[in-house]
């Protein structure tokens, strides 16, 4: 089975273009398009967080319009740049929207797929409430064994880098006892950071995407007042693609032209 991982697109409308110094519709749509001539194909897309820049409605319509052109299915994390109420009216198309985390399974191929929420509104680092905990919990601990991979947008663990690591997940402790006892659990599928990381924990590996928007340098903050863009470097949007077998997984990235 095969999926590709996009992340922190940043979307915003046409007329706040340009976005983090890049036109990231554009980036969005090329990465579509390459997404779409892959071979072998994906079986679906997972977007992991930073749908929008800006929360607004017009961004997500934008978010839904370009992701509309992929030929398969596309599921999605939220992230601190997105708010729940405009993406439940806009992406999931609720006439009154809720504002309920977003939470969910999906099973295909004898795989299955948990999708988390770490969106703490308000906040660039990451929280999870006691009853998404859990919900994952009993997920988990269900009999079906299947090879399990989680997608969410904060990364639950160190990256190893000081100011990345000071606006992960807040809180992780119980999440990583929950990851610790399920030995179904391989993958954990994370963007955030602006930068692909592959660390090991336990049994399992954390995987982090680079961004379709920008690349972060692994750099300490603040950047100098004069240079509001020196965390940013000059790397290509990029994808991850992830092909999982019953032995294991394996992963590369997909960078596009800059």
């Amino acid at each position: 089975m095969r999926i590709v991982q996009l992340s922190d697109p940043h979307i915003e409308a046409p007329e706040r273009q340009p976005v983090l110094g890049r036109n990231t519709i554009t980036q969005l749509q090329d990465a579509v398009h390459a997404i779409n001539t892959l071979s072998p194909v994906p079986d679906f897309v997972i977007l992991t967080g930073d749908q929008t820049n800006d929360e607004a409605n017009d961004s997500f319509e934008q978010v839904k319009q370009v992701l509309g052109r992929l030929q398969m299915p596309c599921h999605l994390v939220l992230g601190n740049h997105d708010a729940r109420t405009p993406f439940r009216r806009i992406m999931l198309g609720e006439d009154t929207p809720s504002s309920d985390r977003y939470y969910y399974t999906v099973k295909q191929n004898g795989y299955r797929f948990i999708i988390l929420d770490t969106l703490d509104e308000g906040k660039v680092t990451g929280l999870m409430d006691k009853s998404q905990l859990d919900w994952l919990e009993a997920e988990l601990a269900e009999a079906e064994k299947l090879f399990t991979v989680i997608c969410m947008h904060h990364p639950p663990i160190s990256v190893g880098v000081d100011w990345m690591d000071a606006l992960i997940l807040q809180e992780p402790e119980r999440l990583l006892r929950i990851f610790d006892g399920s030995p179904c659990l391989k993958l954990v599928l994370c963007g955030h950071v602006h930068h692909p990381f592959q660390i090991p924990h336990n049994e399992l590996t954390v995987l982090t995407a680079p961004a379709i928007s920008v690349q972060f340098r692994k750099a300490p903050l603040p950047p100098p007042a004069e240079k509001p863009h020196a965390l940013f470097t000059d790397a290509p949007p990029a994808f991850r693609i992830v092909d999982l077998s019953p032995e294991g997984w394996e992963t590369n990235l997909h960078h596009l032209s800059s």
